[in-house]
This record gives C-alpha cells, sequence and structure tokens, in this order.
C-alpha cells in the first residue's frame, strides 16, 4: 500500500489511521501518512475510506 503525496492534502488528521486494523499507518503531525508494509495485511480498508482516493496498492 501507499500513500499518493499529489492526492493527499497532508493538512489534517489522516482519517485512515483510525480505520487501519493493525496500526499500520502512522502520521506524524499533519504530515503524509506511513504506511508499514512489514505491518499491512492488505485488507483494504483504508483504500476504500480515503477520501481524497490518497492510498492505493
Amino acid at each position: 500500500m501507499k500513500v499518493n503525496k499529489d492526492r493527499c492534502p497532508a493538512n489534517h488528521p489522516c482519517p485512515a489511521v483510525r480505520v487501519c486494523p493493525v496500526g499500520a499507518i502512522a502520521q506524524r503531525g499533519f504530515g503524509l501518512p506511513q504506511i508499514d508494509g512489514k505491518i499491512c495485511i492488505m485488507c483494504k480498508k483504508c483504500v476504500k475510506f480515503c477520501p481524497m482516493g490518497a492510498i492505493s496498492e
């Protein structure tokens, strides 16, 4: 999973952080969210939840 920096405004708390069932998404301040590929289980909940369509495979 990856975050497209051109689609993510990164000016607010990322709403996808709270829907990740394994805590694979982290965000510092209002920066670009980071997805830890070692933790991610590819459930795609974040993809479906991101209102900006910034998260993809």
